[in-house]
């Protein structure tokens, strides 16, 4: 099982996809410093309200932007093809289907936990860089955002395992695609404007306060407003019955009878078993 966790945590890491996903972090460190400047010295005209530990404040609230990228994680560890558990190799030999559904989510969290890291060390080290003018970053500053960065991560790792679902659940990876941002933005969107004022009916507020795992990413920006009992619990959740639902389709799902354009086609003369 370990064999196969870091087989597939190696072959994403090195895939072109993941060069891909780290060049965008990049761009969106960079747009987001650029950004900051542009309001500063274009639209603001003063330092007030652009000092570097603002744009570090500022990001705290838009932890959603790389929850609805987790999709793209959980396609590169899913691979290519649909995994077809009649075709074994040494690393897969002994493994059945539930560990090898399990295997592919550990590795993607592996994956999470990498781009995490590297996002908080581009972050810091481009708003660093580019708002010098306005004064080096304290320490206080960077731990803040490290802790909020912290905080995020079960909610990421929730929705790689949501990916991980749909990719599952779906013979196409676009209908997964489709399926996954409903779940994540559509439905979750609709939720919060019907339990929000002037709304605000109480059975979509309980959804929005209490179950939706989008809203939570806003209470990072301060330390007054998280509620990391609440995040713990809602990415555990979602973690179990994301794992439960796509863990049993897999499990039921025939292989042999995917369509040709599932994913690449599988073909039934490489089927054992």
């Amino acid at each position: 099982m370990l064999r196969y966790i870091w087989h597939e945590f190696k072959r994403s890491l090195r895939s072109a996809y993941s060069i891909k996903y780290i060049i965008g972090i990049i761009a969106v460190c960079i747009a987001a410093n650029l950004a900051m400047i542009a309001f500063r010295d274009y639209v603001y005209g003063t330092n007030d309200g652009t000092y570097g530990y603002n744009i570090i404040m500022f990001a705290g609230g838009f932890f959603w932007l790389p929850y609805y990228t987790t999709i793209f994680i959980a396609d590169m560890v899913f691979g290519r093809t649909y995994p077809d558990p009649f075709i074994k190799d040494a690393i897969t030999k002994y493994l059945r289907r539930p560990k090898l559904y399990i295997g592919k989510l550990i590795a993607c969290w592996l994956m999470l936990a990498v781009y995490v890291l590297l996002s908080f060390v581009f972050f810091i080290g481009f708003s660093t860089l580019f708002q010098l003018s306005t004064g080096t970053l304290s320490m206080e500053v960077v731990k803040e955002f490290a802790v909020n960065v912290l905080c995020a991560t079960p909610l990421l790792a929730a929705g790689c395992s949501l990916g991980m679902m749909c990719l599952y659940c779906m013979d196409k990876k676009r209908n997964a695609f489709i399926l996954f941002w409903v779940l994540t933005i559509l439905i979750p969107r609709v939720i919060m404007l019907l339990g929000a004022e002037p709304l605000s009916i109480a059975f979509f507020k309980l959804l929005k306060d209490k179950v939706l795992l989008t809203p939570q990413f806003t209470t990072l920006q301060f330390f007054t407003s998280r509620d990391v009992p609440l995040i713990l619990i809602t990415s555990s959740v979602y973690i179990i019955l994301s794992t439960l639902v796509g863990g049993y389709v897999f499990c039921r799902k025939r292989i042999d009878n995917l369509p040709a354009n599932a994913h690449g086609a599988v073909k039934k003369d490489n089927l054992k078993g």
